[in-house]
């Protein structure tokens, strides 16, 4: 059921998007995190207003959130959190002009109000 909204500064020119996507995935899958790589839905969103610090013309990043249902215990969400970290350094190419900080967010979504269909003709 997670899900991964990876946010970037559109000054990174060096991130193919569905693979790291993709990667992502895989890793939450390989980790055994979830039961079935249709339960994790990623996308991603480049942006372009954004300031780092107060003269970080050098900078960029790349930001996870990753939302998951409720109940995972905190040893959980931060094995996640580490896994994705390592999954988003591992396939990404750093340009070689910028600093690129590289984060991951875990954020709880209440169980008993997230809803979900799945529809199939």
């Amino acid at each position: 059921m997670p899900h991964i909204h990876l946010e970037y500064s559109d000054n990174i020119d060096t991130l193919e998007v569905k693979p790291m996507l993709l990667a992502l995935n895989q890793a939450l899958l390989d980790g055994e995190f979830v039961q079935s790589g249709n339960e994790v839905k990623s996308r991603a969103i480049k942006q372009s207003d954004f300031v780092i610090g107060v003269d970080g013309d050098a900078e960029a990043y790349l930001h996870a959130k990753v939302s998951l249902l409720s109940g995972r215990d905190e040893a959980t969400q931060s094995a996640i959190s580490k896994l994705l970290l390592k999954t988003l350094q591992q396939n990404f190419k750093v340009p070689t002009d910028l600093v690129v900080q590289i984060c991951v967010e875990i954020i709880e979504m209440p169980r008993n109000s997230y809803s979900k269909l799945v529809l199939k003709a």
